[in-house]
């Protein structure tokens, strides 16, 4: 078939209008990337597919050398000269190639796109458009997260110096106090590794659990496993808080989970549907959760660089996008096409991008949002900071899903308990093959078990003697909580936290009372003088007697007519034998006198000396006597703490370093301060090493010389098992034992309210109740500390008077038998009679007691007269003893009459 001309002019018409009207641009874009980058997933074709009018994006790559800028410099001036030039470039990530590139993109006035972290110190150029979040919002967003997580004291573990640039806002937070002798934020720089344990051992060491790690990506595994070695992820307490970007894509094995805490930042949620489906089209092989942040923002760059260009052909359809020849050389160009100006202008909506809404300012990115994440559970995030709000952290977690996985994590959390032996506190059963806690016993052991029940949560315990200490475990970590008599002190909140008191308590003052067999001593009437003054006193009563014997015998006055009738009496008398004169002195002495007295000048002179004498003695002695016995009966009088200060015979002491020490080094009260001097300079020492010690001192000192400070709670224990102590005054001060645990740990609480759980409910007083009271062996003791000291004088301390006086009647009755006897005798030799008749005949009066006279000398025939009432007399008397003894009437009648025959 023939085709006309006509027909073919039409078709070429049809076919060039669709070249020139249609046609899209193609131009040149350069990636100059390091080797690096090259590893990271990049789909060029999102610039095509956005480039859907008119102009299409044909990018080349190129590699660069990290540091070597003039072989850089060689090699992007010899791809830009080819052709027409770039319209753009994608700048590789090392900075010192990045800036030389900026500087000579500005030169050539095209668009210097970056997708790397970039400090603010570095010049920059208004032809360089860097899509990572900017250098100083980056950090303080970083600084607000911290702030947000309450972490007031942490270590930042950083990589170089790029890390602290990074970080500089997070390094602001330290606070300077004046003559603060630490630090709440501790720096320690990586180093090379690969061998990080040494400076991860330090930070165990250290009372930080808080941690900042600044690193790259690939390195934050094998740290993390080298700190599980050492034991730092152990703690439940330890956080770490990895600023990586694309942390949330590391797979945290399961022999790295641990008890910590670890949290990072994303700057895109995958799980987004926008971000799934772009995520599906561009990188189908990839999943959403793995996507790092150098693909996503390359990702956004050019989906930026295409509406840009877009834009710039919907202005202007009919310019020309095919780049213009450009070199590097001393021209400088003019951005004809108004790329640079119009990508300024560019925003890319947030459904379009994967890192969010894309507006640059001045080439910076401002406008970006920054997801807090924890690493075992991503999906949802923990809170959320916006550049636009940059002092604001948004928390996505209600008060009450927190508790819940806070609670979680202590159920899955073994905690470790440091305590020490000591009653009623923590007891050692000794039970063989016992299940560890089961070994255990007391109030520490109810205690802990019963918030265990609250919170559900499992724990073993850790016994220390003296070294190391409890607060040393919780300072160093070693323990998760310290339960014992841990009381609570400023110095001690220095290093280490406290739970709410479970017991209230003072210091007060242990001593022994004054042991009852001391007091009572039978003969303590003889104690207001000495021995040597009961000697003088006596021998001076029989030397003065004498005197007074002599000197009335001197003494004309003394000699006394014995018969007042008689005028001329041929004889006198002297009353002042030794026998008158010895009751004389002792009369006096005894303050009852006597009936007789001398008369005679000197004798009267004598006896009046004797007298002042006597009225000394025995006033001192009765004065000596009273004060003696009432102060032997108190005791020695120590009833508060000025008592003991007061005196120098009780000496008294304190438990060595503990806080009954603190207490008093560190008093501002006179008093105490004085006590204070006085412990530390006795010789020998009044400290010792435990409470228990001390107890056992006091309980050995025989005369109770020793008193010892220590918490009033153990002295009510040992009150009620030891009836021989008493507690002396009021507490000297109100103090409390609480639960230690490490600084900051975010348990704390969850104890809070299980020890307000238990106070509530009376389970606190009952604990108490059942280890001081009720795990008695044997009786108890009386509630009064002064039992067995009152004010009246009892039988023991004066029973030696009655003894005194018992053996004077024994004497005195003595002395009357024999002088009845002697008399008998005398009778019977001047009366010519038998012995037994003048023994029958004295006996016989003697027993009349109805009779008050005698006659002076006895009738003898009274003892014969009436034999029948002797023999009847005699029987009655007989047969009385034998009722008594249980012999034959008959026989003792018979033993009667027998005798009265032979009288």
């Amino acid at each position: 078939m023939e085709i006309s001309s006509r027909n073919v002019a039409l078709f070429f018409a049809f076919v060039a209008c669709n070249y020139f009207c249609f046609a899209k641009d193609n131009i040149r874009v350069g990636a100059f990337f390091n080797e690096e980058q090259l590893t990271v997933p990049i789909n060029w074709k999102i610039m095509s597919n956005h480039s859907d009018h008119a102009v299409i994006a044909q990018p080349e790559t190129h590699i660069v050398p990290d540091t070597d800028r003039f072989e850089s410099v060689n090699r992007f001036c010899e791809f830009f000269s080819k052709d027409d030039g770039f319209s753009a470039i994608f700048g590789p990530k090392s900075l010192a190639a990045s800036a030389t590139f900026e500087s000579i993109c500005f030169h050539l006035q095209v668009p210097y796109i970056t997708t790397t972290w970039k400090p603010k110190t570095m010049k920059h150029f208004p032809t360089s458009f860097n899509l990572y979040p900017d250098a100083d919002l980056l950090s303080q967003g970083l600084a607000t997260i911290i702030k947000g997580l309450d972490w007031k004291e942490f270590v930042v573990l950083y990589q170089n110096e790029e890390s602290l640039m990074k970080l500089q806002d997070v390094i602001k937070l330290q606070e300077h106090k004046q003559g603060s002798d630490k630090n709440s934020i501790w720096l320690k720089q990586l180093g090379p590794g690969p061998d990080y344990r040494p400076l991860l051992k330090e930070v165990k060491n250290s009372t930080h659990r808080r941690i900042v790690l600044d690193c790259d990506t690939d390195k934050i595994v094998e740290i993390m496993s080298q700190a599980k070695q050492v034991n730092l992820l152990a703690d439940i307490s330890t956080n770490v808080f990895l600023t990586s970007m694309d942390a949330h894509i590391i797979d945290f094995s399961p022999e790295l989970n641990t008890g910590a805490n670890v949290t990072t930042v994303r700057l895109f949620s995958p799980y987004q549907n926008h971000f799934k489906n772009m995520i599906n089209n561009y990188f189908p092989g990839i999943s959403p959760e793995e996507i790092l942040v150098q693909t996503a923002l390359t990702h956004d760059a050019m989906v930026l660089f295409s509406e840009t260009m877009k834009s710039l052909w919907i202005e202007n359809p009919e310019t020309d996008f095919s780049s213009y020849s450009k070199f590097c050389n001393a021209t400088k160009y003019e951005d004809e096409l108004g790329i640079v100006a119009q990508m300024s202008k560019t925003v890319v909506q947030e459904t379009q991008a994967l890192t969010g809404e894309i507006s640059l300012e001045n080439g910076r990115r401002t406008m970006f949002k920054l997801e807090v994440i924890e690493v075992d559970k991503p999906v949802k995030p923990i809170a959320i900071w916006y550049s636009k709000e940059p002092n604001k952290l948004e928390l996505t977690r209600n008060a009450t899903e927190r508790e819940l996985e806070l609670q979680k994590r202590i159920q899955n959390h073994n905690f470790i308990v440091t305590s020490k032996l000591i009653e009623p506190y923590l007891m050692d059963t000794f039970k063989i093959g016992a299940p560890e806690n089961e070994r255990y016993e007391g109030y520490s052991m109810d205690l802990i078990t019963e918030i265990s029940k609250i919170l559900n949560m499992t724990f073993r315990f850790v016994i220390r003697d003296k070294t190391p200490t409890i607060v040393e475990d919780l300072v160093l970590r070693r323990a998760d909580l310290g339960i014992c008599d841990f009381t609570i002190t400023h110095q001690r909140r220095e290093i280490i936290d406290f739970s709410m008191p479970f017991m209230s308590l003072g210091i007060s003052i242990l001593h022994k009372k004054v042991q009852q067999e001391e007091i009572d001593n039978m003969y303590a009437f003889m104690r207001p003088f000495s021995w040597t003054v009961w000697v003088y006193t006596v021998t001076l009563y029989l030397i003065l007697s004498i005197i007074i014997f002599f000197v009335s015998r001197m003494d004309p006055d003394d000699w006394e007519n014995p018969h007042p009738c008689d005028q001329n009496p041929e004889e006198l008398e002297n009353i002042w034998g030794i026998k008158n004169c010895l009751w004389l002195t002792l009369g006096s002495i005894m303050t009852q006198g006597c009936d007789i007295l001398p008369k005679g000048i000197s004798s009267r002179i004598a006896t009046a000396m004797w007298w002042f004498f006597s009225l000394i003695m025995t006033s001192t002695y009765t004065a000596n006597l009273a004060a003696f016995l009432t102060m032997q009966k108190k005791g020695d009088s120590i009833n508060s703490v000025e008592d003991l200060a007061n005196q120098n015979k009780i000496k008294y002491g304190l438990m060595e370093d503990g806080a009954t020490q603190a207490f008093f080094e560190f008093s501002n009260n006179s008093l105490y301060q004085k006590m204070w001097n006085t412990m530390k300079n006795e010789n020998p020492s009044v400290f010792e090493s435990t409470n228990a010690k001390g107890f056992e001192r006091v309980v050995s000192n025989r005369n109770g010389l020793y008193a010892f400070f220590m918490e009033s709670t153990q002295i009510e224990y040992e009150l009620e098992r030891n009836c021989n102590l008493r507690k002396i005054g009021q507490w000297l001060d109100s103090k409390s034992f609480g639960i230690g645990m490490p600084l900051n740990v975010d348990y704390a609480d969850q104890i809070n309210n299980a020890i307000l759980t238990l106070q509530e409910n009376g389970k606190l007083n009952e604990l108490k109740d059942l280890w001081w009271k009720k795990k008695l062996k044997g009786e108890p003791c009386s509630t009064s500390s002064e039992e067995g000291i009152s004010d009246e004088l009892s039988l023991g301390n004066l029973g030696g008077v009655f003894v005194v006086l018992s053996v004077g009647i024994g004497i005195a009755f003595l002395i009357a038998i024999l002088e009845f006897l002697w008399n008998v005798r005398n009778i019977s030799v001047e009366e010519h009679i038998s012995y037994l008749e003048a023994l029958k005949v004295e006996l016989k009066f003697a027993c009349n007691i109805a009779v008050t006279k005698k006659r002076a000398k006895p009738v003898i025939s009274e003892s014969s007269t009436s034999s029948t009432d002797g023999q009847s007399v005699g029987r009655t008397i007989l047969a009385g003893a034998g009722s008594f003894l249980n012999i034959n009437t008959t026989v003792l009648n018979r033993i009667g009459a027998s005798l009265y025959n032979n009288n």
